[in-house]
């Protein structure tokens, strides 16, 4: 079956991106040589290798809602919240005792090597550097008291949608197999779907003007986009290809990560396949082979189908609401090819 996006062509000439991500990557290279110390040489080697996609929604938003010529405080802001993106990494690391990220071992396996003993406590630590240093970024940027006083209550509900959605996670992921789809499914949202996508916008968009019309309609447009980029997560998650995604495929099995993908499973399962759920997924030394008869379990079911129709419904809704967004042009023509990249991406 065609991707729906296929059908979609534009004409329009889009925003450019990749000069985008060159000064977002410059203002960040220029930052950390500001800055010393012996975290400073880590830190630098937890952001490399970042896609920068966020940033880049921040300065789309930024450019849909009719910006301001100098788009500066965007690309600021956008580099800000890279800063964020990998603080949140670090963390998210250390909560699910992964060993790897980017194709490299995760920081606390990295700072372990090197530390014995004290991995898990200092890359916490460096964490903690990096969320300073991202609000650091947000308070120099080129803001005036106005563009402040609209993008500081948005900043602020991003960073606390964000934790207390991971804490959510980690409650529910030590309660066993979660079974209700629609609790997963707000957690994904909260913590990962949204500040990936809608808040990115909503925060370029707020600091461009104070028409509130193109915050609110990208906001309608990131929110089901958001969910099918967390869905597509869970996919490959499950069934990537680690040569692509730099992370271990099963993971999230190993986690017993409470996604989609896995409420579908436990919902539907019968007896036998439930059984065979509970002693693997959750373990974090379930060989190669449990993992695989776990992945066949979920194929078995139909759930990899299900969730790829969610992911294309909430493409398609995510479609809808940018069709009748107050936006402009470039910045529709954009935002539809990076829609199309997040929602069906495989890495």
């Amino acid at each position: 079956m065609p991707r729906p996006f296929a059908s979609r062509p534009d004409s329009v000439p889009g925003l450019d991106l990749d000069s985008f991500k060159h000064q977002i990557a410059d203002i960040i290279t220029e930052f950390f040589t500001t800055k010393t110390g012996p975290v400073l040489d880590v830190l630098m080697g937890a952001v490399a290798g970042g896609k920068l996609f966020r940033p880049v929604l921040c300065v789309v938003g930024w450019h849909a809602a009719w910006g301001p010529r100098s788009d500066e405080a965007a690309l600021r802001l956008g580099a800000s919240l890279e800063l964020f993106h990998a603080y949140l990494l670090i963390h998210d690391d250390v909560f699910d005792n992964a060993d790897t990220r980017r194709g490299r071992p995760a920081l606390h396996r990295h700072l372990e090597s090197r530390h014995p003993g004290a991995g898990t406590a200092l890359a916490i630590a460096a964490g903690d550097v990096l969320a300073c240093w991202h609000q650091e970024l947000v308070s120099t940027a080129p803001l005036s008291p106005g563009q402040n006083f609209r993008v500081g209550p948005a900043l602020d509900r991003m960073r606390r949608e964000v934790v207390q959605g991971q804490y959510r996670e980690l409650l529910l992921t030590q309660q066993g197999p979660a079974e209700d789809l629609s609790q997963v499914l707000a957690i994904a949202r909260a913590k990962s779907g949204n500040y990936s996508v809608t808040w990115p916008l909503v925060i370029g968009a707020t600091a461009a003007t104070t028409d509130s019309a193109p915050a609110n309609a990208l906001r309608h447009f990131g929110t089901p986009l958001g969910e099918a980029f967390q869905l597509r997560d869970d996919l490959l998650g499950v069934f990537g290809d680690q040569a692509v995604t730099g992370k271990p495929v099963g993971d999230d099995l190993r986690e017993g990560k409470p996604t989609a993908l896995l409420a579908l499973a436990w919902r539907q399962a019968d007896s036998v396949q439930r059984r065979t759920l509970r002693a693997h997924v959750g373990r974090s030394d379930a060989s190669e082979a449990e993992i695989v008869e776990c992945q066949q379990i979920i194929t078995d079911l139909g759930v990899p189908g299900r969730v790829e129709a969610m992911i294309n419904g909430r493409y398609e809704q995510a479609m809808d609401a940018l069709d009748q967004a107050p936006v402009t042009a470039p910045a529709r023509t954009t935002l539809r090819h990076l829609a199309a990249q997040l929602a069906y991406r495989d890495t």
